[in-house]
């Protein structure tokens, strides 16, 4: 289908009348024998003619009579069961053909001739142009990401031109977040509150009426210089509030939190786990550290962002032992009496209630294990600290980038000038005209007129900036329709806006004006340069998130009832794991390849368990070497991709093989005629798997044609449940017991290779790395370019896939072709 599709495009691109002789040779010929009887010349059913239907996608009203065709083609309706039918081969074929021109005439009126036009700056450039400019770093809820609403995509990517359009409403969110900004980076006198250092010893708690009962919970001990806890945790219980406040947090900011412990590891051996936590109503904010602790007493610290609405700490030991152990019989008493309350069935609780006195039913009973505390594990914590709010620098550097001459510098006019004369090309990123200086100026010098602080008044010329079409939009300027080479300035804000999502550093600007980044051997030098820097990451989640979807992976909630291991945490490890793969083959030059297999992938605590690997402690990703029996492995095995083809009750084969094809491939199937819906769950008295239904409904002759394409592929994952998990026989939905259907992943794919199992399909995958290149080369250009492929194109596509061939798959050879090619050079 891609090279088809692609041929397709390669024919368009010239002026001759190929697409124009398919059409008189293939499909009028078709129409012919099977629609014109009912659809032409003497007679129109439902107002639809076809013996006058033309080629041309580009008029709404024959694009729309062709998209009726396509539909009722796909359904099945045409031709109608008592007239000549055609193959289902044939079917195929006017169908697809009708979807490749479709998506051919979408693209080309998305495309402007191979030029790229204006667009302005998707959330997260503005977010990372604003961090790099004016060097700000944006605490949780300060970024303007989650201010502005979310972009347009187009082709993929919210990086194309004519998804990033200008509107009233957005401007006014572009007003308000300059507004926050300007606060955000010009200060007045000192901080409002001053760096402090809150701290609970621990000897402290006996003394605390309002939580000295901790003293007498069972597994902690109070001891004359520390705590002790066997079970359990600590509270600061209001002891650590900033001096002056009634909040632990003052203001949104940087903190160190510091602990003093040490570990008694007990007859089993085992290292202590500590664990520390604040409270806030965002569950997600409430983890501040977790750690195994020494045998030997160390403090122990991290810096994190806190806001006002963090509460009390306190500390606990992970790895504790229970000293209650719950009482079966006494919860199911329990559980009855709640039940009789809820019933109002008073008479019932109060029997309950004598039956649990008289027979002394507790909910919990003690814990034997825990009669000798001398072989129990202890966590010993001396004292808990936080420090802050923590400043880099008072005034911060966002100010000093402003006021560069210091706080003592005359506030006059005409340092007003030369604030905006080193500030605005840097912020529209090329070199600047003094009319647009003296704008700037003017509007400050009319806000301190008005009486305004010069603090305030520069403020509202950094907000006139920020608002300014110059700086919202990359501008790439042009008086008439025909292309024309980039200038220095406007290819190194291509570049850094391909490889940072941001602004040019000054390195490039130097290079700008000095007029040699176009230089081949300069502009490869700095490509690799900037792969390295930390700011790449803007890549790869521009880039790689949106090529690879992760987004979709938590669409659906999985049922709490079928999938018991799914939290939060393992939901937001599965988009880590691929983001962090990505990033891993960005990073260390690895082939790209890996994406269909590889002995590695990215875990941290929590997916390394639900994968049931050992070994991997933290939340942070690291690469980790695969057991050899291990069924993970490359893109498709992660379990991120799994759950994005699920329902969260069932997997979802169709939905699975729509993403291999889109994602690895870049060959979309041609879309589904109306209403087409999904498989349908079992009915009642059913319980067919999921391959068995969809079996079914391939059996109906007008699905047939393209669910072969497609379904295929997502069979091939059907080891993986709804939540990547794996399995060997089916699970979910009512499918229970031991006795269930054993998983079929066997398959014929579209080119006539059969496979048995998921393996075999990764190596009949692998098998297809040049389809593979030619479809990342497609995206990586869109991407680089901010529009869709256009024919034209289709030689430097080429071009690339080859390079990336022959640079054994790399991202970094990819980008290199795509950074040198004439069309990014080319306005």
């Amino acid at each position: 289908m891609a090279v088809a599709f692609v041929d397709v495009l390669a024919a368009q691109s010239t002026p001759s009348s190929a697409p124009n002789q398919h059409f008189l040779q293939k499909i009028r010929p078709f129409l012919k024998a099977y629609c014109y009887d009912c659809h032409g010349a003497e007679t129109q059913e439902a107002d639809l003619r076809l013996d006058t239907l033309e080629e041309d996608f580009t008029q709404s009203s024959s694009a729309s009579t062709w998209i009726e065709v396509m539909d009722k083609m796909n359904l099945g309706e045409m031709p109608p069961e008592d007239s000549p039918s055609p193959t289902t081969a044939e079917l195929a074929a006017v169908t697809h053909w009708i979807a490749a021109e479709l998506r051919q005439a979408q693209r080309d009126s998305l495309g402007n001739g191979g030029r790229v036009i204006l667009r302005r700056m998707n959330r997260a450039e503005y977010t990372n142009t604003v961090r790099d400019l004016l060097h700000l770093r944006f605490l949780p809820g300060e970024s303007p990401e989650g201010v502005l609403p979310p972009d347009g995509t187009a082709e993929g990517f919210d990086k194309v031109s004519v998804a990033l359009m200008l509107d009233p409403s957005l401007l006014d969110k572009y007003f308000e977040v300059a507004q926050r900004i300007a606060d955000k980076a010009i200060v007045d006198g000192p901080p409002p509150f001053a760096t402090e250092t809150m701290r609970l010893e621990m000897e402290d708690i006996a003394e605390n009426r309002a939580i000295d009962y901790l003293c007498a919970t069972p597994g902690i001990e109070c001891q004359e210089k520390a705590i002790v806890l066997m079970q359990g945790s600590t509270r600061s219980f209001g002891v650590m509030k900033y001096p002056g406040t009634r909040n632990e947090i003052p203001v949104n900011g940087m903190y160190r939190i510091r602990v003093r412990a040490w570990g008694e590891r007990g007859a089993d051996g085992e290292p202590v786990i500590m664990r520390v936590r604040q409270g806030h109503p965002s569950a997600d904010q409430q983890f501040l550290l977790e750690t195994e602790v020494t045998d030997e007493p160390k403090i122990y610290e991290v810096v994190v962002p806190r806001d006002p609405k963090s509460g009390e700490y306190n500390v606990s030991i992970v790895n504790q032992t229970g000293f209650q152990t719950s009482s079966r019989v006494g919860n199911e008493i329990r559980k009855q009496q709640q039940q009789a309350g809820t019933a109002k069935d008073y008479e019932k609780v109060m029997r309950l209630q004598s039956r649990q006195q008289l027979e002394n039913l507790t909910w919990g009973k003690p814990n034997p294990d825990a009669a000798d505390t001398s072989k129990l594990r202890k966590l010993v914590v001396d004292w808990l600290e936080c420090e802050g709010p923590l400043y880099d620098q008072w005034p911060p550097k966002s100010h000093d980038t402003l006021f560069f001459r210091g706080e003592n510098a005359p506030e006059d006019e005409a340092y007003l000038r030369d604030i905006f004369t080193q500030f605005l090309p840097k912020a529209f990123r090329r070199p600047v005209t003094q009319d647009e200086i003296e704008k700037v100026v003017s509007l400050c010098r009319s806000e301190l007129a008005a009486g305004e602080s010069y603090h305030d008044a520069v403020r509202t010329g950094l907000i006139s900036i920020l608002c300014s079409p110059k700086f919202l939009y990359i501008v790439e300027p042009s008086t008439s329709d025909q292309q024309r080479p980039l200038t220095s300035w406007e290819l190194s804000s291509r570049l850094s806006y391909f490889l940072w999502s941001s602004m040019p550093d000054e390195e490039l600007f130097q290079l700008a004006e000095s007029g040699q980044l176009g230089q081949p051997g300069i502009l490869s030098a700095q490509v690799d340069r900037m792969l390295a820097d930390d700011k790449s990451h803007g890549f790869v989640q521009g880039f790689g998130a949106q090529w690879l979807k992760t987004d979709e992976f938590r669409n659906f909630m999985p049922d709490a009832n079928l999938y018991k291991e799914y939290d939060d945490s393992l939901g937001e490890a599965m988009v880590g794991e691929v983001i962090a793969f990505f990033d891993e083959i960005l990073r260390k030059d690895e082939s790209a390849l890996s994406f269909f297999d590889a002995d590695w992938t990215m875990l941290n605590e929590r997916l390394a368990k639900f994968y049931g690997i050992a070994g991997v402690e933290g939340n942070e990703f690291r690469r980790v070497t695969l057991p050899e029996d291990s069924p993970r492995g490359g893109l498709l095995a992660m379990a991120g991709v799994a759950m994005r083809g699920s329902d969260g009750n069932r997997t979802k084969p169709v939905n699975r093989g729509v993403y291999v094809r889109e994602v690895l491939f870049n060959d979309p199937p041609n879309p589904p005629p109306p209403n087409a819906g999904e498989v349908e769950p079992n009915i009642k008295g059913e319980n067919l798997t999921v391959r068995e239904r969809l079996v079914q409904h391939q059996q109906i002759p007008s699905c047939a044609a393209c669910h072969r394409t497609i379904d295929c592929y997502g069979m091939a994952l059907e080891n993986f449940n709804a939540i990547g998990a794996w399995r060997t026989n089916q699970d979910g939905e009512n499918f229970r017991g031991r006795n269930t259907p054993p998983i079929d992943a066997s398959g014929t794919l579209p080119n006539g290779s059969s496979f048995e199992s998921f393996d075999d399909f990764k190596l009949l995958l692998l098998d297809q790395k040049e389809r593979f290149a030619h479809g990342l080369s497609e995206k990586m250009l869109t991407y680089a370019l901010g529009r869709p492929i256009e024919p034209a194109d289709r030689v430097l596509i080429d071009q690339l896939s080859e390079q990336m061939q022959a640079n054994n798959y790399t991202l970094s050879s990819l980008i290199h072709g795509v950074v040198a090619s004439q069309a990014f050079h080319t306005k």
